[in-house]
This record gives structure tokens, sequence and C-alpha cells, in this order.
């Protein structure tokens, strides 16, 4: 009897750790499954369908206009759509757009335009208040002055029907809200940012391009020395972008959050250009961002990502523009890598065995250039930017 006792203790233990262990694994896996969709690091394509079918249904009952509504909605041939892993927007795979790959990017919805009188009617601007309200947002937003005429063309989504003008108003200002949209815009005509191909409602669609990140490898221990002039060839395409940022355009821009991923070739992959204009601004108005008077007790505090700045430890206040540039950002976390505590712990593009010293030693001055401790927080000069283009330009002799 005795041993009977212990066998169903010892059984009844073995199936409660059993059950114990399962438990946590699925509790385990309930979690990262919570976390992963909680903070949108990924998305299942039900969500891609749906934002469509939401589109289409505000398309249907009247209150979105676009270039893109009818071909989204209307034609026979239906795009597919899926939802990328680690991205936020929905992506078309195929559509009306030969053999070309489309970003979706919804923007929300502005309460702000129109206004009730007394009767409690809805009362819009006129095109006359409408243009000067387009103006005074670029001038806000990018401190970019517009004419009346390029005002006027912002402010129509190709709609022809008068009839559902003040719908058209209502999507063109909540549009102009969104930084990406607008950077677009207003940088068509430079060809440095992907082409916006059209909109429907409170939806844009831009060009989605090849990453850069299929010509840089985590084992860079095996790579060949055709993937490495690639890479070279890659970083000099970077330097020459970086070059148009800086010296092209009516006022420098800045890249506030760079990533590998954001950087894209061209269709002909004689040029990058960067994907991802949610953290494109001109450096007036990053300095605007970075020394706005907010206060702080740290430098990081006066941070915009990664557009760096100076606290005044006296006065314990943001009174300084950006000091770093983009060439110094692309050293540091595209070329040279994921750093932390000063050690490379994921290797860059072009950080790797076949890496020789003279170039290491130059990506360790562009991404730090006044050798400090810590953050660096210092622009890298056109004479360090020279000597690095030289330098990749002539490695095939080493």
């Amino acid at each position: 009897m005795k041993n009977f006792q212990h066998l169903c203790s010892w059984t009844t233990a073995l199936i409660f750790k059993s059950v114990k262990k399962r438990l946590l694994v699925v509790l385990c896996t309930l979690s990262i499954l919570y976390i992963i969709l909680r903070w949108r690091l990924t998305c299942v394509d039900i969500h891609s369908q749906m934002q469509v079918q939401r589109m289409c249904t505000t398309y249907a009952i009247g209150i979105s206009v676009g270039s893109l509504c009818h071909s989204l909605c209307k034609d026979s041939e239906t795009t597919s759509v899926s939802c990328p892993t680690f991205y936020q927007a929905t992506e078309v795979v195929s559509g009306n757009w030969p053999n070309q790959s489309v970003i979706y990017r919804n923007v929300a919805e502005t309460n702000d335009l129109a206004h009730l009188d007394a009767s409690g009617r809805t009362i819009f601007p006129s095109e006359e208040e409408f243009t000067n309200m387009i103006k005074n947002a670029v001038k806000l937003k990018f401190n970019i002055s517009i004419s009346d005429v390029d005002a006027r063309k912002m402010s129509y989504l190709q709609n022809k029907e008068d009839m559902l003008r003040q719908i058209e108003m209502q999507n063109v200002w909540s549009l102009l809200q969104d930084n990406e949209y607008l950077v677009s815009l207003l940088y068509e005509k430079y060809n440095i940012f992907p082409k916006l191909l059209g909109t429907c409602g409170y939806t844009y669609a831009v060009q989605k391009m090849q990453s850069i990140s299929g010509y840089w490898h985590l084992m860079t221990l095996y790579d060949s020395e055709h993937e490495w002039n690639k890479r070279i060839k890659t970083a000099l395409l970077i330097l020459d972008y970086l070059s148009i940022l800086e010296e092209k355009l009516p006022e420098p821009v800045h890249i506030c959050d760079v990533k590998m991923s954001h950087f894209v070739f061209t269709s002909d992959f004689k040029k990058i250009v960067y994907q991802d204009v949610e953290s494109i601004h001109p450096q007036s108005m990053v300095n605007r961002i970075t020394g706005g008077k907010s206060e702080c007790e740290q430098h990081s505090d006066c941070d915009f990502m990664d557009c760096r700045s100076f606290c005044n430890l006296v006065s314990q206040k943001c009174d300084h523009g950006v000091v770093n540039n983009n060439l110094q950002i692309v050293c540091e976390k595209i070329f040279l890598g994921w750093v932390i505590s000063g050690r490379v712990m994921v290797p860059g593009l072009l950080l790797g065995p076949r890496s020789p010293k003279v170039l290491v030693e130059m990506l360790d001055l562009c991404a730090n250039p006044e050798r400090t401790q810590g953050t660096p927080r210092a622009k890298a000069s056109k004479e360090i930017r020279k000597r690095l283009y030289d330098l990749l330009s002539n490695l095939k002799l080493y």
C-alpha cells in the first residue's frame, strides 16, 4: 500500500511537472505573439486586406477621392496585397503599374479644416483660403516658401467632379499633415526619394524599391571578392546620395533615423535613395527641433533620434542646433555597424575580413571626427568625405 501511494505521488508530480512545462511554453509563446502584434513588429495579410477594404468602403460611400481609388476598388485586375514583416505598411506586390511594387501608407484624418457657423452648417475654406493654408503649412513644417501655383497644384488629387471638391479638400489637408507625403511632393523634381504614385482618401502609394540590405551579410567572414566589390560600390553610391542632400537642394536635408534597410536602389541600380522619409527634415527644422529651448539634464535629452545636439548644462536648456550630419551617422551606423560601449557588435557594410586597416581607421574618424568618448557629436567634414571616397574608389588595388 505504501509503495502504491509513493507511485501515485510520483505519477501526480510527473504529470503536474509536464503540464506546468507545457503551460509555461504556451504562455511564453502567447506573450511573444502579443508583444509582436502589440508593437507592430509584424502583421498578417488579413490586416492588409482589411486596410484596402476600409479604403474601398470609404470610396464607395463617397468620402474618399483620389487617383488610386478606381483602380484598386473597381478594376477587374485586383492587386494582391501582403503585410511585410517588420514594416508598418501595406505592400502591394503587383497592380496597375506593370512590374512595380508599391507601398501603401495611411494618414490620420484631421478635423481642423472646416468649422461650424452659428446655424450649425459646415463651412469649408474658399479656394484662395485653402491655397494660403497649404503655403503656411509647408512654411511651418519645412521652412520652404512655395508659390500660389504650386500650392494650388498640391490642393488637388486628380478629382474631376466638382461636387466632391470639399471631400477632396479634407483628404488633401489630412495627407499634407503627414511628413512622408509632404516630403514626396516637395522634393519630387529632384528624384531623391521614391516616387509618389497616387492617393485614395487618407491613403497614398509610393514606389517600393530593393533595399541595399541584400548586398550585406551578417556572416561577413564568407564574403567573396565579388560581394566585397558590390559593397564598395554600394558605399560609393550612398556617399553620392549624401552629397546631393547636402549640396544640391535649396537647404541641406538631414536623415534623422538612419537604417540600412531604408537605403534602396533605383531600378537601374545606378543610384541610391532613401525610402522611409518620415525622419527627413531640412536643416533649419532640425535646428528648431534640437534647439527648441526644451529642458535637459544631459546632451541626449536634446537629440532627435540620430540628429544630435548639446544641452546647455548651465541653463539646462536645449539651445543648440544639430551638431552632427548625415555622413557621420552613416559612417557610424551603416559603414561600421552596430556599436555598443565603443565595440562593434554587428559589422556594417564596410567592416569585414577584407577591410584594410587604413579603411577601418578612416571609418573610425568619419564616425567620430573629434575622437570623443561616448556618443559622437560632431560633423564629418567634406575633407573626410573626399578621403573616404578616394580610398573606396581605389580599394581594388588592395
